[in-house]
């Protein structure tokens, strides 16, 4: 009998091998990893570092099309956000990885690795060599694990193909990657390790499925809902307002109320684009800006207090972004602020993370809105920070509660709540809901009178399109800036702009205030060269140019009206398509000019602005009064394909949308500037 039941079970156990082995060699590996241009992938990243702390961050990937290869294999790119991509193939049976182009250019591995290979054996480990195009050697190994079932942020997936590939470097270090694939979706989970023999030490970091998109469908949780007029709830107009309910209540319970009026007064530059300075009454503020497709950021923020400090985020902190799942929290990491005395290698972090809670209604003094719930959540070393906005489409921030809570005691050290009373939008003010659906009806009808008038879109389309950009897959590049404030000592700095135009600015010497200053100098630098589509930045129906009145010469004075073109006034010389002059609001009754009087013209004939004073004023009926001037002097030099920014000269007063004046003398020489790979 005992005989029989061995037999028994080797014929189960035999059958079930033969299933496993057949289902594994019976799969179609594409429906695991579906590779179709425009499918997009967002993970949480975690990086466990020695001294135990977690670095955290986000990252989006998408299928954006094929590469061919030189030994003509077609390849398809996985690209992340900051334009770095990996070279895969997969097909009926095998998952292959061909190269990656990152910071070191573009590495090729032949034969390609590995990943999956349904002919493999379930649990059999198989052993290959490799030829990397960098002129080093790479032994890798793969096993096929399986199937599991893993949860992940996304969801849950039954039945993913789960492989463990491993590569070996010359010096003797490891990395090894597990990898995940879930039918119909991808890459749901990846873990990976890093052994080096010589630190004796093995780094660790890991991804997570958050979200997908695949063939158009989302995938995670109930369909992934997300915001998709997230816009609606973040309006943008200089010289909009909003006065709040303020109700701080101290750690010792004692509570104070105030009036808090908040205004949107100037602008900044932020890496590809401006961002709204939010002032409040107090003095403090912060940088807001929405972009189609980035989202609601926050870009740099004050606080007016004893001890306040300028801060900077790199990278922005992303409130809202535009595929944010709702319920889904999103959470990343950058060096706080305050680092403690000879902190090496390590910085000491501090994490972020945003989420869309949902929909509710808020009880305000206007009235009940239904609003959209984000809460913003941070820690330092000394607390842990949540705060919560309440979003109402068309008029923007209706409510905010905060608080913050100390890590050694557990007690609450400071919370806020606050509540819309009024708001002034586009100079409707509104104190009821009657009110605000009036400023709706106001701005319909305004709209409706903008007229769009062929003439002068093409003459400003002229301009436009004839600016110097950096297109043609500019590569990205790294520079040392010395910087000279008030004829000071030269302070030294680094800047990374990465071939997505971001930039990343380091200078451990300078203050709130100058790395301010001086990061918006690079921002807008970068802003002057990004190549974006006419139709896209001023497409028919939100943009509207209107012919104001054609002087002698070619000179043509031409307005532009509508979201992206922030009322603004353009003389264009239409002989040589350029930009001449352009007038704008500052915010509240601030305006300013710009004059080019100098332009570079480039050996194709377009133009960048290298000399121009920008004048600011107020309007007084016809009279101007003159507030001051500033002059930007700049010295561009070509490099190989590409001109770039070598010297800038600031001078002069700038005033401020409060009116103050800040006395400006800076001046910014880039040296060792050089192409990333």
């Amino acid at each position: 009998m005992k005989s029989i039941k061995q037999i028994n079970r080797v014929i189960i156990f035999t059958i079930l091998m033969a299933f496993t082995l057949l289902s594994a060699r019976s799969e179609d590996l594409r429906k695991y990893y579906p590779l179709d241009d425009g499918n997009t992938w967002t993970y949480q990243f975690r990086a466990f570092q020695p001294d135990g702390q977690i670095k955290y961050s986000i990252k989006k990937y998408t299928v954006t099309g094929d590469l061919e290869l030189e030994n003509g294999q077609i390849v398809k790119k996985l690209e992340d956000q900051k334009g770095w991509y990996y070279l895969l193939t997969v097909d009926k049976d095998r998952y292959l990885h061909w190269g990656e182009h990152e910071n070191r250019g573009l590495v090729t591995n032949d034969p390609p690795f590995s990943f999956y290979n349904t002919g493999f054996t379930y649990g059999k480990e198989y052993a290959f060599a490799h030829a990397i195009s960098d002129g080093s050697a790479r032994g890798t190994k793969v096993v096929f694990n399986g199937y599991e079932s893993i949860r992940t942020a996304a969801g849950e997936f039954k039945n993913c193909l789960k492989s463990t590939f491993t590569y070996i470097n010359p010096n003797g270090s490891t990395f090894e990657s597990i990898t995940w694939l879930a039918k119909g979706v991808g890459v749901v989970k990846k873990e990976f390790s890093i052994f080096s023999p010589k630190a004796g030490q093995t780094l660790r970091f890991d991804r997570e499925l958050i979200h997908a998109t695949v063939h158009g469908k989302k995938i995670g949780g109930k369909n992934a809902p997300t915001v998709d007029n997230w816009k609606d709830y973040f309006p943008f107009f200089q010289g909009d307002s909003w006065t709040y309910d303020w109700t701080y209540t101290l750690g010792n319970g004692i509570t104070k109320t105030e009036d808090r009026k908040r205004e949107y007064l100037g602008t900044e530059f932020f890496d590809t684009g401006v961002a709204f300075k939010l002032l409040d009454n107090k003095g403090s503020y912060l940088y807001y800006s929405a972009f189609a497709n980035r989202g609601i950021m926050i870009h740099g923020s004050y606080e007016s207090r004893a001890g306040g400090q300028v801060f900077t985020y790199q990278p922005a902190i992303k409130l809202l972004r535009t595929d944010q799942v709702i319920g889904r929290e999103y959470t990343w990491s950058e060096p706080e602020a305050d680092q403690p005395k000879n902190v090496g290698r390590y910085k000491r972090l501090q994490h972020w993370t945003s989420e869309a809670e949902g929909f509710q209604t808020l009880e305000t003094a206007i009235g009940t809105f239904n609003v959209l719930r984000i809460r913003l959540a941070w820690s330092t070393s000394k607390s842990w920070v949540s705060q919560w906005y309440y979003l109402a489409e068309d008029i923007g921030i209706v409510g905010m509660d905060y608080e913050a809570i100390d890590k050694v005691s557990g007690k609450r050290v400071i919370g806020l709540v606050a509540r819309i009373k009024e708001a002034t939008l586009q100079g409707d003010k509104v104190t009821t809901l009657a009110e605000l659906e009036t400023h709706e009806e106001n701005v319909e009808i305004a709209m409706a009178k903008l007229k769009d008038d062929p003439k002068a879109r093409e003459i400003f389309r002229n301009a436009f399109e004839n600016r110097y950009t950096w297109k043609d897959g500019f590569p990205g590049l790294t520079a040392d800036l010395d910087i000279v404030d008030h004829d000071k000592k030269a302070i030294p700095a680094k800047i990374t702009i990465d071939r997505n135009l971001v930039v990343d600015f380091e200078c451990g010497d300078c203050g709130g205030e100058l790395r301010s200053l001086v990061r918006a100098q690079v921002s807008q630098f970068v802003t002057h060269r990004v190549y974006e589509p006419f139709e896209e930045k001023y497409a028919k129906g939100e943009a509207f140019f209107q012919v104001v009145k054609k002087r002698k010469k070619g000179m043509w004075e031409i307005t532009a009206d509508g979201e992206t073109a922030m009322g603004s006034w353009y003389l264009i010389d239409s002989r040589t398509n350029e930009v001449r002059q352009l007038t704008r609001s500052l915010g509240g009754p601030v305006k300013f000019m710009i004059i080019h009087e100098k332009n570079i013209i480039t050996e194709n004939g377009n133009y960048i602005a290298n000399y121009y004073p920008v004048k600011f004023y107020i309007e007084d009926g016809d009279r101007k009064h003159d507030l001051g001037e500033v002059v930007y002097d700049d010295k561009f030099v070509k490099d190989g394909k590409y001109w770039l920014p070598e010297h800038r000269i600031l001078k002069g007063k700038l005033p401020q949308p409060d009116m103050s004046v800040i006395d400006v003398d800076l001046e910014l020489l880039f040296r060792n500037v050089t192409y990333m790979q």
